[in-house]
C-alpha cells in the first residue's frame, strides 16, 4: 500500500513542477487558497517569530514583512518542489558565486568542510543549485512519515552525493575525515544536550554546538554559505569562519551573529516557519 501511495505522491509532485510558476504567485488561484488553509499554523508561527524578534519596529512594518514572507512561501513551495523534480531545466537558473575559491581550494586539498548555512524558504532549490556546482553531502531531519521521507530523500539526492540523519554524528565525522563537504544548518532548536543558550535578535535561544565538536574532532574547515534570491537566479557567498569556534559558547554566539546579519539583508527569505525559540520562550507560540 505504501508503495502505491509513494508512486501517487511522486507523480503528483512531478505534475506540480510542470504547472505555470504564476499559479503560485496568484492569490486568487485555487492552489494558493488550498495551501493557505493547510498552512494556517505556519502563519501563526511566522507572526510570533516576527513580533518577538522585531518588537521595536512599528506594527505596519511587521505586518508588511509577515505578508511578504507569506507570499514568498507559496513561491518557495513551487521552487523547492521543482528542485526535487527538475532535470536539465535546473540549468536555467542563473547562479553567481562570490569567494568560491575558498571552497574550491579546500576540496582540491581534500580538506573536510562543514558548510554552514541559514535556513531559507528557498533552501531546497539553493541546495540543489549549489550541489550541481560542487560535490556536496547533506544531513537532514528524517520525516515522521516513511512515504514523505522517501520523496524528500529522492529529491535531495538528485544532486547531492549522500545524505544522513542529523543524529548520525558518526557518519558526519567519517565524511569530514574523508575530506568531504557537508551542508549543516545550525540555526534550529534541536532540544538536545549538544546545545547551549545563546541569543538571536537579542532573544535567548538554544543553539547546537555540534559544529564546534565536529571541527575539534576532525580538524575540518567551517565555511559559511550565504545565499540570496536574485531577479533571475541565486547568489552564493562563501566565508571561512573556522576561527569562530574557540569554545562551544563562542561558536554559538558567533554563528548566531553571522546568521542574524544575513537575515537582516533579506528578512522575508528566512525560514521563520519553525519555532526557533520553543525551548526558551515557548509561550510566544500559544
Amino acid at each position: 500500500m505504501n508503495n502505491i501511495i509513494l508512486i501517487a505522491l511522486i507523480s503528483f509532485t512531478k505534475f506540480l513542477s510542470f504547472l505555470p510558476r504564476s499559479i503560485f504567485t496568484n492569490k486568487k488561484s485555487p492552489i494558493w487558497k488550498l495551501l493557505g488553509r493547510l498552512m494556517k499554523k505556519r502563519k501563526k508561527i511566522i507572526r510570533a517569530n516576527i513580533n518577538y524578534c522585531f518588537s521595536t519596529r512599528d506594527t505596519k512594518w511587521r505586518e508588511n514583512l509577515i505578508e511578504e514572507i507569506w507570499q514568498d512561501t507559496f513561491l518557495a513551495l513551487y521552487e523547492n518542489n521543482f528542485a526535487w523534480n527538475a532535470g536539465d531545466q535546473i540549468q536555467n537558473y542563473k547562479c553567481e558565486f562570490e569567494n568560491k575559491e575558498i571552497l574550491i581550494d579546500a576540496q582540491n586539498n581534500n580538506e573536510g568542510v562543514l558548510l554552514l548555512f541559514r535556513h531559507s524558504i528557498f533552501l531546497e532549490l539553493s541546495a540543489r543549485l549549489i550541489s550541481e556546482k560542487f560535490s556536496i553531502y547533506g544531513m537532514e531531519r528524517p520525516n515522521n512519515s516513511e512515504v514523505i521521507q522517501k520523496i524528500q530523500q529522492r529529491g535531495r539526492l538528485k544532486s547531492m552525493k549522500g545524505l544522513t540523519s542529523n543524529s548520525n554524528v558518526s557518519q558526519l565525522i567519517e565524511w569530514l575525515k574523508e575530506g568531504k563537504t557537508v551542508l549543516y544548518g545550525p540555526d534550529q532548536d534541536y532540544r538536545n544536550k549538544r546545545s547551549v543558550v545563546s541569543k538571536f535578535f537579542n532573544k535567548k535561544c538554544l543553539t547546537t554546538t555540534v559544529p564546534y565538536t565536529l571541527k575539534k574532532v576532525t580538524k575540518c574547515k567551517l565555511i559559511y554559505l550565504d545565499f540570496y534570491k536574485t531577479l533571475d537566479g541565486y547568489k552564493f557567498i562563501f566565508q571561512d569562519i573556522s576561527s569562530i569556534a574557540s569554545s562551544k559558547q563562542n561558536f554559538a554566539d558567533n554563528i548566531n551573529a553571522i546568521i542574524e546579519q544575513s537575515v537582516t539583508k533579506a528578512p522575508a527569505h528566512y525560514l521563520w516557519h519553525h519555532r526557533r525559540f520553543k525551548s526558551q520562550a515557548p509561550e510566544i507560540y500559544d
